[in-house]
Parts: C-alpha cells; sequence; structure tokens
C-alpha cells in the first residue's frame, strides 16, 4: 500500500502506481537513473527540466571520479539528454574502473541536488527499512531525541534504559561530532544520515555539556528501540495533556486510548494541552484519522501538485471533542504536524502556542525502483483549509511563548488554570504534576542567590516585556513562594 507521508525527514503522496513503470532487463545499464530521472522530470513539485537532470548527474559523478585521484573528467555541455547521461557513465565506468552501483548513486544523488528540496531522498532497501521504522517509533539507534535550537542539535530527552543513559548521555548536552563527522549546524536529515548504522555497532559521539562547561566523548552501541509515540497524563485538576512524538502507523489508535481515557473517563477533564513540540510528522493517513477525533466533518488540507491541481482531504463520521484545546508547537513542529495544527485552528478547535513552527508544508511519496532501492520524492504542497501556505513559511503561533517551561505555563493560563506548582527535580521540571524534559535547568544557584529563567520568571509574573537575559535573580516577592528540599526545588503561585 502507498502511504502518503508529511515529515521532516519522510515522505508520501499518491498518483500512480507504486513501480517506477520502467520495464528492464537485467542487462539494461543504470535502470535506476533512469527511472530516477522519469519520476523527477515527469512528477516532481519543482518540474525539473532534463538539461538540468544530466547536468546535475554529470558533474556529482565527475567530483566523485576526482575525488579517488583518477582525474580531472570533461563533460559535453551538449549532453543534455538521458539516453548521453546513460552513455557518458558507461564510459567513465569503463575507463575509471568504477563500480556501476556506486556510478548509480552519485549519478541519482546529483540529480537530487539539483532540486533544492532537502525532502526528495534516494534510499537504499535498508535505508528505507530504517526510514520507515523511525515513522513509526521503532529503529535502530543510540536512545535520545533531539532538536534544534539555534542551529545546534541538542539532546532533548535520553530514553530509560537506552545505551544512551548507559553511556552517560544527559537532556541539554549539545552534539558536537559523530565518530569525528561534524554535527554543528546540521539539519535534522543530515544528522540522521550520520548516525544511524547496523544494530550492535558502536560510535564516538562528542558533547558539549553547557552546565560543566566541558567537551566530552562517549562511546555508545546502537540498539532496536521501540518508543511509545504517545504520551498522556492529566494536570492536577481538569486539564489534560497528551505528547504526539511522531504519526507512525499506531499513532492514532494510540492517541484515542490516550484521549478517550482523559476526556471519557470517571473524571472527565474540561480542556486539553496537546503537546506537538519537535514532531516532525508522519503519515498523513494518521493525521487524518486524529483530525476525526478532534471534529465530525470538516476539511483537513488542499494538496496541490506541481500543475496547481487541487485535491482536497476531508474528515468525515469524526467526533467532535466539545472541549478547549491548546497546541503547543515549536520550530521542530513540522510537516504532518503543521498540517493538523493548522487545520485544527482554521476551524476554531484548536489555538497554537509557543513559537513559528518548521514550515515543511510538502508531501511525497515513497515510490519502489526496479533494483529494490526506493524514491521519496515530493509531489504535492498542502495548503490549511484557510487556504495558509505553509511551506518555507510555518505556522505563526496564537500566543507567542519562547521558553518550553512558559508556554506550558501559558497554555495552561489560557485554559483557565490559576494555580501553579511548577517542581525542578531529577532533571525534570514537573508542572502541575505531569513531568517536563528540559534541556536548560530552571532553576539555578548561584553566590548572589537563587535565580530562574527568565522567560518562566516573566510568565508567573504576568509580565509582558521581553527578558534581555536568560535567568533573572528571584526577588524576595518570589522567594516566599519558593521551598527547597533534599535538591528539590518548588515554586507555587496563585494568579489574582
Amino acid at each position: 500500500m502507498i502511504k502518503i507521508i508529511l515529515t521532516s525527514m519522510l515522505a508520501g503522496s499518491l498518483l500512480f502506481s507504486s513501480q517506477a513503470g520502467i520495464a528492464a532487463e537485467n542487462d539494461v545499464p543504470y535502470v535506476e537513473v533512469g527511472e530516477v530521472f522519469q519520476l523527477l522530470e515527469e512528477n516532481h513539485v519543482n518540474k525539473p527540466t532534463e538539461p538540468q537532470l544530466v547536468t546535475g548527474a554529470l558533474n556529482q559523478v565527475g567530483q566523485e571520479i576526482q575525488k579517488l585521484n583518477k582525474g580531472k573528467v570533461q563533460t559535453d555541455p551538449e549532453d543534455d539528454t538521458l539516453p548521453e547521461l546513460i552513455g557518458q557513465l558507461q564510459e567513465w565506468e569503463q575507463a575509471y574502473l568504477l563500480d556501476e552501483t556506486d556510478v548509480n548513486r552519485w549519478a541519482i544523488n546529483g540529480m537530487l541536488s539539483t532540486l533544492e528540496d532537502p525532502h526528495t531522498v534516494f534510499f537504499t532497501k535498508e535505508e528505507l527499512q530504517r526510514f520507515e521504522a523511525n515513522v513509526n517509533n521503532e529503529y535502530v539507534g543510540f536512545g535520545f531525541r533531539m532538536r534544534i535550537q539555534d542551529a545546534q542539535l541538542i539532546i532533548r530527552e535520553v530514553f530509560p534504559n537506552s545505551p544512551a543513559e548507559t553511556a552517560g548521555l544527559q537532556p541539554g548536552d549539545h552534539l558536537i561530532a559523530a565518530d569525528g563527522k561534524d554535527l554543528k549546524g546540521k539539519s535534522f536529515e543530515d544528522a540522521y544520515t550520520l548516525l544511524q548504522g547496523k544494530e550492535g555497532t558502536e560510535a564516538v559521539l562528542t558533547i558539549f555539556r553547557p552546565k560543566e562547561n566541558a567537551t566530552k566523548e562517549f562511546k555508545v552501541k546502537r540498539a532496536v528501540l521501540s518508543i511509545p509515540e504517545v504520551v498522556s497524563k492529566p494536570f492536577q485538576g481538569d486539564i489534560g495533556y497528551i505528547r504526539l512524538d511522531t504519526f507512525g502507523a499506531e499513532a492514532a489508535q494510540e492517541f484515542q486510548r490516550h484521549l478517550y481515557a482523559l476526556s471519557k473517563g470517571s473524571k472527565p477533564v474540561k480542556g486539553l494541552v496537546f503537546d506537538l513540540r519537535d514532531n516532525g510528522g508522519g503519515y498523513l493517513g494518521a493525521a487524518q484519522d486524529i483530525a476525526s477525533l478532534f471534529m465530525e466533518d470538516g476539511l483537513l488540507t488542499y494538496m496541490q501538485d506541481r500543475n496547481g491541481v487541487e485535491i482536497a482531504r476531508w474528515v468525515h463520521n469524526g467526533e467532535e471533542i466539545h472541549i478547549p484545546v491548546k497546541i503547543l508547537v515549536n520550530e521542530g513542529t513540522a510537516s504532518a504536524s503543521e498540517l493538523l495544527s493548522g487545520a485544527l485552528r482554521d476551524h476554531g478547535i484548536a489555538t497554537l502556542v509557543g513559537t513559528k513552527t518548521y514550515g515543511k508544508g510538502s508531501a511525497q511519496q515513497v515510490i519502489d525502483l526496479e533494483e529494490g532501492d526506493a524514491l521519496k520524492i515530493t509531489l504535492h504542497q498542502y495548503l490549511t483549509p484557510n487556504r495558509t501556505v505553509v511551506n518555507h513559511v510555518g505556522l505563526t503561533p496564537d500566543l507567542e511563548v519562547k521558553d518550553d517551561i512558559a508556554q506550558v505555563i501559558e497554555a495552561l493560563r489560557s485554559l483557565g488554570v490559576k494555580h501553579f506548582e511548577v517542581k525542578e527535580a531529577d532533571g525534570d521540571v514537573l508542572i502541575n504534576g505531569v513531568p517536563f524534559v528540559v534541556t536548560h535547568p530552571l532553576f539555578k544557584a548561584t553566590p548572589q542567590g537563587l535565580m530562574m529563567r527568565a522567560e518562566v520568571f516573566k510568565s508567573v509574573m504576568k509580565q509582558s516585556e521581553q527578558a534581555n537575559t536568560d535567568y533573572v535573580l528571584i526577588p524576595s516577592a518570589v522567594q516566599s513562594k519558593i521551598v527547597q528540599n533534599s535538591g528539590e526545588i518548588t515554586l507555587t503561585f496563585t494568579d489574582s
């Protein structure tokens, strides 16, 4: 079955067969180059030209040949057709004693490099398996989640009993390198490529730990991990909390179970905080099914192809939620997360709290190739029901709040919550009983006294001005609301 996938790393959208449809005998050279060429030229949303793709392929292969110290290659600028491309690749393969598999991948990556689209990607069979497992939160890895903050990859969560935890990695660690390969400034896609590997293999991860002002190296072994897609818990009071980490194959069923437990249990909640921060997306079908848990009928999105033809995706026979919803978003909220957030906002079901989202408003499809590999190709961009453009733009929240803990406080406040208990213990921050993993401590002890994150202090004090520092010294008016006990710090306050 072909699935539309909407993620910052993933795939999806449906217009033709899962096979590229190019007949090929075993002795036909560079079959996959031809398949990818045809798929891109005829279907990619950016409408690449034949000369553009040929030039990209030849340039990339030429560069790879030079890296092998086999001399500088010459290309004919008049070679701008697929047969001429295949002929030149064959000639170079024979002249420089190259491996056809290597040349095949170099040429395909060269074509993809001309698209200005990081979401169209060539996968080997093994890479596709890892990619699809990652969508479903089942993957081989180290056992941590990342976030991008100020162009830096930061570990935001370390899973219990994972290789990362065993090795000593911690939330807040800045990822500097993997096996000596620089990770600074990398996108999620590039970082994923550098970090991936087979089960049981080991990597040396270089991190910078701000709280110790130290650079450290850790040897971490990859293992098979299965992580729940949905986490939920009621806040103290009558507000529910649900976090969705990815729109995988089981996400909608998991989400329904958690939502029903909160909204239809013995003590139904009267409001919901829906956390989509750092959710890079997943399957469109999962987003559509989750939307049906919030509204009975309604337009989910417009899918627009390269010729401007639109396909409307609808929700039918769903169920209205009947309680106010606040969706937490940030710069890691991408693709399917943006699609769902935009749809629920346009229908007046939810408002967005946090920071501007990633801006990945395109849809891809994973297509099997003749020799067992696959192409993830961008076929559509999507618009919200009110025709808001998401791609390269993102969604601006209704209530803009920068700090991740302040975001939760403001979301609860906007749902009518007046009493707050904010506790920091064992590296986590609990807000009215719900734990949140943080990358920066909420409180900091200094010779001058106890300090608090400036943005959280601003939220506690209900101040509107922008904070111009990371931490502020806690004044006596707030000190009286703080209790310190056995390493735990608890701040309790009530809005007037």
